[in-house]
């Protein structure tokens, strides 16, 4: 099927279909961080011996990127998006089901490999959309994804409160992601849209795949991912540690440890919602500027504060301030960099940077 012969009505249906998708892998990755202190708690682990297992999961993140980029533009973004996003979602019961910390490791090992290749093929997927709508639709996208983050840490809330076991939750909320992944499939553009025009027009295509992967990297593309990985150092740490932190140092419950991730996440959303007004009207450079200061005072303030209700408010600063400061350039340099290079490429060169700034310190 040639880009030509796609409809408008066709598109905006693909349009649903990835925004699903990306609603669904912030579902299944907050359901995993929710319920990080009952699985740090279940297993025994001290902080430091779960920053190792933290480790594995990082490096699950870099290897999948890399992966994704070398994946993608061989099958087409559907057919990585679907057969990657079911097996995300079996992942996500490695961890609850792991007997120690190796196992654990190993299991978020899988599980960030696998979300890692699921990235780089929903946005390639919504690059793809994006192009054939003719108007900017990633950031909405971006947010449905935090708002499935907001969703699944709200279950785990519910799931801690009412005392439900990580696995059966996990268990759960697989088979929804699973169900709802099929059901989804339908909607998405046919994977020879952004394969044919990955293929065409690449000087590179007669390379080897290793040897064009590796061509593609210059100083520009590896600068936009040093400042990558500097500020969302902060956002990763929400991520995989706010909900430890509100439970165990600031001494309140796990059910309030997840409600904070939700907090984090759910002003994460806003900032993603309002991200493209604001830089429309006060520049990229304004608003990376500032929102790198609230993020900051967020940040500070949170690990300061010796109380449930101002770590809060510190991961709320911090959530909405983390897609302001750091997507923008990221998307803007991925877009305007080596338009002649492939967009799966870009992205997960430029995410692959993202993804150690997450790292357990």
């Amino acid at each position: 099927m040639k880009t030509g012969q796609i409809s408008e009505h066709r598109v905006r249906w693909a349009r649903t279909g990835a925004a699903a998708c990306f609603l669904l892998t912030g579902v299944i990755s907050a359901s995993w961080a929710s319920r990080v202190p009952a699985i740090k708690d279940g297993l025994g682990l001290s902080d430091g011996q779960f920053a190792i297992a933290l480790l594995g999961l990082e490096a699950g993140a870099v290897l999948g990127l890399q992966l994704g980029g070398l994946v993608v533009p061989r099958t087409g973004s559907r057919r990585a998006l679907i057969g990657s996003l079911l097996a995300f979602s079996g992942a996500l019961l490695g961890p609850a089901v792991a007997p120690g910390l190796l196992v654990l490791a190993a299991s978020l090992f899988l599980f960030t490999a696998l979300n890692s290749v699921v990235d780089v093929a929903m946005n390639a997927q919504g690059v793809a959309v994006q192009r054939l709508m003719g108007r900017p639709v990633l950031s909405s996208m971006h947010a449905m994804h935090s708002f499935g983050g907001v969703l699944g840490a709200g279950v785990g809330a519910l799931a801690a409160r009412l005392g439900v076991e990580p696995s059966p939750h996990f268990l759960t909320c697989a088979v929804v992601a699973v169900v709802a992944g099929v059901a989804a499939s339908p909607l998405l553009l046919p994977s020879r849209v952004d394969a044919e025009e990955d293929l065409s027009g690449d000087e590179s295509a007669s390379m080897g795949g290793l040897r064009r992967w590796f061509s593609g990297w210059s100083v520009p593309i590896a600068l936009l991912g040093a400042l990558a990985f500097c500020f969302t150092l902060a956002e990763g740490a929400g991520l995989n540690w706010s909900a430890i932190y509100v439970a165990d140092s600031l001494g309140a419950t796990e059910s309030l440890g997840a409600i904070g991730l939700g907090v984090f996440l759910g002003a994460v959303t806003i900032g993603r919602l309002v991200g493209d007004r604001l830089v429309s009207r006060f520049g990229s450079v304004g608003v990376f500027r500032t929102g790198a200061v609230v993020a900051g005072l967020g940040f500070i303030g949170a690990l300061l504060a010796n109380a449930p209700l101002a770590g809060l408010i510190g991961l709320g600063l911090l959530g909405w301030a983390s897609p302001t400061r750091c997507r923008w350039p990221s998307l803007r340099g991925a877009t305007r960099l080596g338009r002649r290079r492939r967009p799966p490429l870009r992205v997960s060169r430029h995410s692959a940077t993202w993804a150690r700034s997450s790292a357990p310190w």
